[in-house]
């Protein structure tokens, strides 16, 4: 038990299980609920569950064992189940802690409330790219794509799968691909690397990797190995020069970096005091040929809960993944559009085909809004997390109407596709439609004693979002 706990103290959750389990079959609590524990820590839901239902049957268990038995209840779609669990979890605790227990009870209901998108959207698991083992965190690079994956070298404890390490895909003449470790500075024997993102306009890669110098692991005052971020110059043989970035903290750890299209801004994910929750989004800013101290992203991302693997989108629009805020269960993907301050608005959660009740997260979509890359380790993928590509094939259109610039009710709309009327309709204040790609479309609004004003949208390949306004004035 002493060498099980000592490997549960240090990390190494899979090592760890190995020697529980002898004891647990003994009849060990304890040992039940550190496996139960361990299994949570590396996602693995279903032998969690197994696990925590034994644990919350003894009459001694602890609150906390109640508000993961649900957890691991929704992360497995049982969602009437782990609603009981949650709301006895909710009956034992009346603090600040029980708002994840709330948090995880509005994922039990959103489930009824959040059909799938009324998009097309094409989703296929890239299997070029996966394996058994996680992959994850897919971006385009050079013709290729960039991520990372946990699929070879020595056997981390934590996971029990390899290290991660950051590879780079390519494609060869006869649309197979060749997947390979990056060159360079990047990866390192016996250490995580990855996720990373590349910094196309000055060839410079940026990547997470564990906290180390001159070939040995650096711990902090906790005696934890934490993450650094790290960048690198491309060269003709690989990424060279390596160096820590000024933001990072001895004590606390950054990863996940995002960097936007001008290359001066950089969103990573951080647990440093003075957050909100657990991890935290932050940015930095690079100035003076230095990167600036780390501001977090605000109280509209940021939860008690965890943020992590931010996506800076070329528009400014912020992805991130969430387990703070109501989802389908897991990590869900949400996204923020900034206002003219720069100030991140109310979160929007992508929902379904992007968002499962397992962990989500690493999402890339391009300029256009057109193609992108998720991850998920939800039912039926190839291993643990999964790489997924998705294309839209429609565009999002809304429509707000005002009369003498105020939003207006009661206005008659009709819809016309390609010069053949589609739809006539009563439209209150805005209307959403799906449009199709390179197609003309012609929006006319009547209303007693006003104008009639007519708007033509011609549509391209392009999936941005559209949104526009008609404003009828008094006759």
């Amino acid at each position: 038990m002493d060498k099980a706990d000592k490997l549960y103290a240090d990390y190494k959750y899979a090592q760890a299980i190995e020697l529980y389990k002898p004891i647990a079959e003994k009849g060990n609590i304890k040992a039940i609920r550190k496996i139960a524990e361990c299994y949570r820590k590396i996602n693995d839901y279903q032998q969690a569950e197994k696990y925590y239902a034994l644990v919350t049957a003894d009459k001694n268990a602890i609150p906390k064992s109640y508000l993961y038995y649900g957890q691991m209840l929704l992360a497995n779609e049982k969602y009437e189940d782990a609603k009981i669990w949650l709301q006895k979890y909710l009956t034992l605790k009346n603090d600040a802690d029980t708002s994840i227990a709330r948090t995880l009870l509005l994922s039990c209901e959103q489930q009824k409330n959040n059909p799938t998108s009324a998009r097309k959207i094409e989703v296929q698991n890239m299997k070029a790219l996966n394996s058994i083992h996680a992959d994850f965190c897919a971006v385009p690079y050079d013709n290729g794509i960039l991520f990372t994956s946990a699929r070879q070298g020595k056997i981390n404890g934590t996971s029990g799968s390899g290290f991660q390490e950051v590879y780079y895909a390519f494609y060869n003449a006869d649309s197979t691909m060749t997947v390979e470790p990056v060159k360079g500075v990047v990866n390192t024997k016996n250490y995580n690397s990855g996720p990373a993102c590349v910094d196309t306009l000055h060839d410079i890669i940026y990547f997470t990797k564990n906290n180390f110098q001159y070939g040995d692991a650096v711990t902090n005052k906790k005696g934890d190995v934490t993450l650094k971020l790290f960048s690198a110059k491309k060269s003709k043989d690989g990424w060279k020069d390596i160096k820590e970035l000024e933001l990072n903290d001895k004590e606390y750890s950054c990863a996940f970096p995002s960097i936007n299209t001008e290359g001066n801004m950089l969103f990573f994910t951080s647990d440093r005091g003075g957050g909100f929750g657990g991890k935290d989004i932050y940015y930095s800013t690079y100035q003076n040929e230095k990167w600036s101290k780390p501001k977090n992203a605000g109280k509209e991302v940021n939860t008690k809960g965890d943020e992590r693997y931010p996506f800076i989108h070329h528009d400014g629009t912020l992805y991130f993944s969430s387990t703070g805020l109501p989802g389908f269960g897991g990590m869900d993907i949400f996204k923020c559009v900034p206002n003219k301050l720069g100030e991140f608005g109310k979160p929007e959660n992508l929902g379904k085909p992007f968002n499962s009740a397992t962990d989500d997260f690493g999402f890339y979509i391009d300029a256009n809004y057109s193609n992108g890359f998720f991850s998920s380790d939800r039912s039926g993928g190839m291993g643990s997390d999964d790489i997924y590509s998705f294309q839209f094939k429609d565009i999002a259109f809304e429509l707000n109407v005002y009369c003498d610039s105020k939003l207006a009710d009661a206005v008659q709309l009709s819809v016309q596709e390609n010069d053949s009327l589609i739809k006539t309709i009563e439209v209150n204040k805005k209307i959403a439609f799906i449009l199709q790609p390179n197609t003309k479309y012609t929006f006319t609004c009547t209303k007693d004693k006003y104008t009639q004003e007519q708007l033509i949208v011609k549509t391209t390949s392009n999936k941005k979002p559209i949104n526009k306004s008609i404003n009828l004035t008094a006759k």
